[in-house]
């Protein structure tokens, strides 16, 4: 029996953990995003400048612990490494079931959405399998020299951090978000007949002689007591939200031009700028050519940034751009594309391309 349950709780706390692992290595953005949600929760912005050393740091070391335990390397060192990984995130998410200050923990990136009671049982049963573990660390035969396993396991770790800055350094290898390629955006934001609604529980207060009480909608007062006030309290039941619900453009002058955009049967590119502070300008010569042959051929070609509107002129002097300028929420911006600045291609609001600003040589205008 022993043997058995070594065997099972090996493979499934090293499954677990390779997938958590890669599904974050694919975009150790994405997670760089969540610790900064995290950060700010936890009253300790000043490390933000950090998240992304965290994520690659946090995802690789995941990632190569399920290997080291999968491929029995170094299965001590994995082991430790797991159970330390667990004590970390358990009573992380234990906190975050009972408070639910993030309500998405991220320990699947945004491959797996999980709720934070969700998350918390499952750290549970996966602690109880790391826990067989490291009561029998010392019972996993290896039949290679230790110089071997250091070899291989260093080779993983060549490999899990290289994954990582090929994904920082490109588009993720995989793209998990609501904006890949071949989705269509207005589809994508309608919400289903029938589709489950928001209920919150409300508190209506009510005075009588001097007294103050809350009572539920369901057991108001009779007509002696006047209303008060009324509190939205906890959320009884949680709406569905589509996949993409905060998709908006703007002009500088509050002027909503969504529709007209997602609507047109042509082509439009997108110029996607993050922050036009931190925008990378390296590449604004290709991105001139692309607009310039892109109108050219009675395509549109337009930008959305996050920036106020008081930095557009000066930025368009800088990059000589010709193309007009509109307005997005910054978090729908870091979902629509890895790179700032990034290009997508869409048409009838269907998603037909996106390129990091590395690749925007590669763009060929049809």
């Amino acid at each position: 029996m022993r043997p058995l349950s070594r065997m099972i709780s090996r493979y499934l706390v090293a499954v677990v953990f390779i997938f958590s692992g890669f599904v974050k290595c694919v975009d150790p953005t994405g997670t760089a995003i969540k610790m900064e949600e995290y950060f700010v929760v936890f009253g300790t912005g000043f490390l933000i400048p950090l998240s992304m050393t965290f994520s690659i740091l946090m995802c690789g070391v995941e990632l190569l612990v399920g290997l080291m335990l999968l491929f029995n390397m170094r299965i001590v060192w994995g082991i430790w490494g797991a159970l330390a990984l667990m004590v970390f995130y358990t009573p992380l998410t234990l906190w975050l079931a009972i408070t639910n200050k993030v309500t998405d923990c991220g320990c699947f990136g945004d491959a797996i959405t999980l709720n934070n009671v969700q998350t918390f049982i499952k750290n549970v049963v996966i602690d109880l399998f790391i826990v067989i573990l490291f009561i029998e660390r010392k019972h996993f035969p290896v039949g290679i020299t230790q110089m071997k396993q250091w070899i291989a396991t260093l080779s993983m770790a060549i490999l899990v951090f290289g994954f990582q800055f090929y994904n920082l350094l490109n588009l993720p290898f995989i793209d998990f978000m609501p904006y890949k390629v071949g989705a269509n955006i207005p589809a994508s934001m309608i919400i289903p007949e029938g589709a489950p609604q928001e209920i919150r529980k409300f508190v209506f207060y009510y005075e009588k002689d001097g007294v103050r009480q809350g009572f539920d909608m369901h057991s108001l007062p009779d007509s002696t007591w006047s209303f008060a006030d009324r509190k939205e309290g906890r959320l009884i039941q949680k709406g569905y939200v589509p996949p993409i619900h905060d998709f908006m453009i703007t002009t500088p002058d509050n002027m909503d031009v969504t529709t007209e955009i997602l609507a047109n049967a042509g082509k439009t590119y997108i110029l996607i700028i993050g922050g036009m502070n931190k925008c990378n300008l390296h590449n604004f010569d290709q991105v001139n050519r692309i607009a310039e042959q892109a109108m050219a051929r009675g395509h549109d070609f337009i930008a959305v940034t996050s920036s106020l509107p008081e930095e557009f002129e000066q930025f368009r002097q800088k990059v000589k751009a010709t193309y007009p300028i509109y307005m997005m929420d910054g978090t729908t911006i870091k979902t629509m594309i890895r790179s700032n600045p990034g290009i997508m291609l869409i048409k009838n609001g269907t998603i037909l391309g996106k390129w990091h600003h590395r690749k925007f040589k590669r763009i060929r205008i049809e």
